[in-house]
């Protein structure tokens, strides 16, 4: 199967977003970003669960159009297909219509949910194992519009670094980590 390049975005429509809302589908989508491409299989494996748990999510996913098809190969049993996410990044559009906002709204909590769950995890597995590599912070400030406007320069370019190292393939020794980031202007003024 022809290698297609995909396209840097994805603003998604509402069944895209209620697709993600399902924490087993948004946490299989977020695998691609260590595994690059994958089978069901591997996805499985990847994230701990049992095949049966994951085909039924990846069949959502291709048939919302998130990911898709991108290789066949042999399996043990039968050719098995080859997954990949349609675009580099996923937008979800806010501002367009009362229904839009609610629905970014709840693919928003979801990736939330997701963030609590893998620092849980992290927290789980012990100090030693965050000890120099995590990193969590909430801040609020007060932001010129030339503020505002640098600071959404360096959060692209953060998303650009980290983008940039998902499509190189990984070795094996390194360690995957996720990064979620919410930058939201609040209904307060500094008096």
């Amino acid at each position: 199967m022809a290698r297609r390049k995909r396209p840097g975005m994805l603003v998604l429509n509402r069944r895209q977003t209620s697709i993600l809302i399902s924490p087993a589908r948004l946490e299989i989508l977020q695998a691609f970003a260590g595994l690059g491409r994958a089978s069901a299989r591997e996805l499985a494996a990847h994230l701990r669960r049992p095949p049966g748990a994951i085909y039924h999510h990846v069949r959502m996913l291709e048939q919302a159009g998130l990911i898709g098809e991108v290789d066949r190969r042999a399996g043990t049993r039968r050719p098995e297909a080859v997954y990949a996410p349609v675009a580099e990044r996923l937008a979800v559009p806010a501002g367009a219509s009362a229904g839009g906002d609610r629905q970014a709204l709840r693919t928003l909590r979801a990736v939330l949910r997701q963030a609590a769950r893998d620092v849980e995890a992290a927290f789980e597995r012990g100090g030693a194992a965050l000890k120099g590599k995590f990193h969590g912070v909430q801040l609020s400030a007060a932001l010129s519009p030339r503020d505002v406007k640098r600071m959404l320069a360096l959060l692209g370019q953060m998303d650009t670094m980290l983008r940039r190292t998902t499509s190189a393939p990984p070795n094996s020794g390194d360690v995957i980590f996720r990064w979620t980031s919410v930058f939201v202007p609040l209904d307060r003024r500094r008096p």
